[in-house]
């Protein structure tokens, strides 16, 4: 999905010089670069990249997030059950993305997407607010990342007409930081939006 891609791809600037590969991303957060052999119904067969002369390693595929190939397509395994689908035309609701000012790690942008439909919402700057009008109404899995996803969706039922505040902050999580989304109310929303920047475009390419 497209939310995956551009968080990838800034972890992948970095490997420019290496050969092509295969990226196994674990729902933990843990990413594994691999060759992989076989996908099954229950698991994940591979062996290590630096390592195409080892052993073959199984992985269960309950704790595998997604499989990114080395030819650009790629398997995401976090879905049960599709969101219901919405005809056109039935309303829209109101989304405030907001992302309390913090010193550490300033400068990254926190990408705010969707797994269904495939699509980012926005890249949401440090210090800032951004309203959007969101017209895919029914349950939607979001995702929010910053060099690496967050494998966990933030889950929920978007109702036509109603306003949605969802605040965006970095965790440290080990050696890695990690996107967070959480739903808050208005007035404690307002409250923390009040020193904030308003963001007027999504940064979305």
């Amino acid at each position: 999905m497209k939310i995956a891609l551009l968080i990838l791809t800034l972890s992948c600037c970095l490997m420019n010089d290496l050969p092509a590969q295969d990226i196994i991303i674990m729902k933990n957060g843990d990413e594994i670069t691999a060759k992989v052999t076989e996908v099954s119904s229950q698991s994940i067969r591979y062996k290590k990249f630096d390592n195409p002369e080892g052993p073959l390693y199984t992985a269960d595929k309950n704790d595998v997030f997604m499989i990114k190939y080395q030819n650009g397509t790629k398997d995401i395994f976090g879905q049960q059950n599709p969101p219901e689908q919405h005809a056109e035309g039935d309303g829209s609701a109101t989304f405030y993305f907001y992302r309390p000012r913090k010193l550490a790690s300033s400068s990254a942008k926190i990408i705010v997407g969707t797994a269904e439909p495939d699509e980012v919402v926005v890249k949401l700057k440090n210090g800032s607010w951004y309203r959007t009008d969101y017209t895919h109404i029914g349950e939607r899995h979001f995702v929010a990342g910053v060099y690496v996803i967050n494998p966990q969706f933030f889950i929920m039922n978007v109702e036509a007409g109603k306003t949605y505040y969802v605040k965006c902050t970095l965790l440290s999580k080990g050696f890695k930081i990690m996107a967070e989304m959480e739903m808050t109310d208005e007035e404690a929303a307002k409250a923390e939006m009040a020193g904030l920047k308003e963001q007027t475009r999504s940064y979305v390419n």
